[in-house]
C-alpha cells in the first residue's frame, strides 16, 4: 500500500495538471472573447457607416421632393393666372 506521502505527491500532480488545464481553457476562452470583440466593433462600425449613409441620401431625397413641388406649385401658379386673364 502506498504511503500517504507519495498519495498526496500524486494528489499535488493531479492538481497541477488541472489547474494547467483550467488555465489553457480560460486562454482560449478568452481568445474567443477577443475575437468576438473585434467582430462586433468591425460590425458596428460599419452600421455606422450605413447609417450615415441613408441619412445621407434621405436629405438628398428630400431636397430633390421639395424642388419638384415646389416647381409644380409655380407651374400650377403660372398656369392659373395664365387662364384668369381675359
Amino acid at each position: 500500500m502506498p504511503t500517504f506521502e507519495s498519495r498526496v505527491a500524486t494528489l499535488e500532480a493531479i492538481q497541477a495538471q488541472i489547474n494547467e488545464r483550467l488555465n489553457s481553457i480560460d486562454n482560449r476562452l478568452n481568445g474567443i472573447e477577443n475575437r468576438q470583440d473585434n467582430r462586433f466593433n468591425s460590425m458596428d462600425n460599419r452600421l455606422t457607416g450605413i447609417e450615415t449613409r441613408i441619412n445621407s441620401n434621405f436629405k438628398w431625397i428630400m431636397g430633390l421632393l421639395i424642388t419638384v413641388l415646389l416647381a409644380n406649385i409655380g407651374t400650377a401658379i403660372t398656369i392659373v393666372l395664365t387662364l384668369a386673364k381675359p
